[in-house]
C-alpha cells in the first residue's frame, strides 16, 4: 500500500513540475543555462553561447546545417566567429569559408573580441578558405593554415579546395565546424541555380562527414524565392530581425522572438 502510494504521489509530482515549465518558457531557459556541460545531453552541440543554447534547448543537433538570417550588422559575423572558437576550444577543429572578408582582417577582428585563434593556428585545428583577398593580391600563396581561392564566382576550386581541407581534418579528428561567411556573396556573384547547386554539395558533405556548420545570408538583398531555395537545405534557420532573434526547424527551441544585444563578447538573448 506504501508503495502505491508513493508512486502516486512521484506521478503527481512530476505531472506538477512540467505543467509549471510549459507554462513558463523563460524558466525553461534559465533552467538550461544553469546546467552545467556534464549534465547537458550528450548529442547536443554546444554553440558558445549560454543564452542561445537556451534557446536552442540545450545546443544544437549534430551534423545540423544552420542558416543565419538576417540584414547587416545585425550579429551573424559575431556568433560564426564564437561557434568557431568555442569548437576550438573544445578540441573541434574549425573551418572558415570566407567570401566577403580576407582571413587576415577575419582573425584581427575575432581577436579585438578576445578570441585569439594564435594557439589553434600552430596545432592546425583552424583552416580558412580565403575567396576574398586574392582579388587585390593575386601574389598571395596557401600557406598551412590559409587557402586561396581567386574570387567567390570560382564555385568549382571553393569545392576542390573545401573537399581538400574537410579530408585533411576527417583524418584526425571525427568531427569539426564550419563557417560559412557569406552566402550573400556568391548569389552576387554567380545565378542563383548555379549557387544552390553549389550549397547542395558542401550542406551535403558536411551532413554526411558528422560536421556542423553555420552559413550566413543578408536579409533584404535577394529574391525571396532564391533564399527559400537556400533555408530548403538547411536544417533550422537562426533569424535576426529588429533586435529581435527567433529559431525555425531546430527540435526543441524556444517558440517566438526575444530580444538580443551584441555585446563586445558576442551577442547576449534576453530570455
Amino acid at each position: 500500500m506504501r508503495l502505491v502510494f508513493y508512486v502516486v504521489y512521484q506521478m503527481h509530482r512530476a505531472k506538477s513540475y512540467l505543467r509549471e515549465i510549459f507554462r513558463s518558457p523563460a524558466r525553461l531557459a534559465k533552467e538550461i543555462i544553469s546546467t552545467s556541460d556534464t549534465m547537458a545531453a550528450p548529442y547536443l552541440v554546444k554553440t558558445g553561447l549560454p543564452s542561445l543554447d537556451a534557446l536552442l534547448g540545450g545546443g544544437l543537433p549534430p551534423q545540423a546545417n544552420v542558416l543565419l538570417y538576417g540584414p547587416p550588422l545585425c550579429g551573424k559575423k559575431p556568433l560564426c566567429m564564437q561557434f568557431i572558437h568555442e569548437g576550438l576550444k573544445r578540441s573541434i577543429p574549425g573551418i572558415f569559408l570566407l567570401t566577403d572578408y580576407g582571413y587576415e582582417d577575419w582573425r584581427r577582428m575575432m581577436f579585438q573580441s578576445g578570441w585569439s585563434l594564435d594557439a589553434f593556428e600552430q596545432s592546425g585545428a583552424v583552416q580558412a578558405i580565403d575567396c576574398y583577398s586574392k582579388q587585390f593580391d593575386p601574389e598571395l600563396l596557401d600557406d598551412d593554415i590559409v587557402t586561396y581561392v581567386e574570387t567567390p564566382a570560382a564555385l568549382s576550386t571553393i569545392s576542390l579546395r573545401l573537399d581538400e581541407v574537410q579530408d585533411a581534418i576527417l583524418q584526425n579528428s571525427k568531427t569539426h565546424r564550419l563557417a560559412f561567411h557569406s552566402i550573400s556573396t556568391l548569389l552576387e556573384a554567380a545565378d542563383a541555380q548555379t549557387v544552390f547547386k553549389f550549397m547542395q554539395f558542401v550542406v551535403g558533405k558536411f551532413r554526411r562527414d558528422g560536421a556542423t556548420a553555420f552559413y550566413t545570408i543578408e536579409k533584404g538583398m535577394h529574391d525571396e524565392k532564391d533564399v527559400k531555395m537556400i533555408e530548403h537545405l538547411m536544417d533550422g534557420v537562426i533569424e535576426f530581425d529588429k533586435s529581435k532573434i527567433s529559431v525555425r526547424g531546430l527540435p526543441g527551441a524556444l517558440p517566438g522572438e526575444h530580444e538580443y544585444e551584441i555585446t563586445d563578447h558576442g551577442i547576449e538573448i534576453k530570455l
